[in-house]
């Protein structure tokens, strides 16, 4: 006699289609895949992340917000212009969360392959762009590799799978903010 009987069998299967639906569902986003929402209040996200007050001569050029809401990962985004002086004031003034100072440029690999800002990644839009998707992929590469930007950076978890970062490029008189949850 086989050691399963039917009943212990009907439990293997419903466990089994428990666990692959599971993993389908982690793998999408759930049913209907990543969830976009647009940005329609850039000023309010970026105070309510970092504490800064919006200044009106900001300039967006790039923010998105994408999240898959079954496991909850995803990151939001935002990239925009501003005037020099605004930025040089940031700099004389303490960081955001608490950092003791900000920090000179190049931004450290361990940080930089989280936030995609819209380029890479799961903020990526597969169909090659969209309305948030206004950064190029050279832009996106020299802003953590150049020398000439302050950053501060916050590990919200272990090893940087939650966290954000605050990059300011003087140079070219642009802020990006990221926050994700991976």
């Amino acid at each position: 006699m086989s050691e399963y009987t039917p009943p212990q069998c009907r439990r293997i299967v419903l466990v089994l289609f428990v666990l692959c639906g599971g993993i389908w569902l982690a793998g999408c986003g759930g049913p209907e895949g990543p969830q976009r929402r647009v940005v329609t209040e850039p000023g309010a996200d970026f105070t309510h992340y970092t504490g800064l007050a919006w200044p009106a001569a900001a300039q967006v050029v790039s923010a998105g917000d994408i999240w898959l809401d079954f496991v909850g990962d995803g990151e939001f985004h935002l990239v925009f212009d501003l005037d020099h002086a605004t930025l040089e004031q940031w700099l004389a003034e303490p960081p955001s969360w608490e950092q003791l100072k900000w920090k000179g440029g190049p931004v450290p690999d361990e940080i930089s392959w989280q936030a995609g800002f819209g380029v890479k990644g799961m903020s990526a839009d597969p169909a090659g762009g969209g309305p948030d998707h206004k950064i190029s992929e050279v832009e996106y590469q020299s802003v953590y590799e150049s020398k000439q930007t302050w950053y501060v950076a916050q590990d919200r978890g272990a090893g940087w799978q939650h966290g954000q970062i605050l990059i300011l490029d003087l140079e070219k008189n642009r802020v990006w903010f990221s926050r994700w949850d991976y």
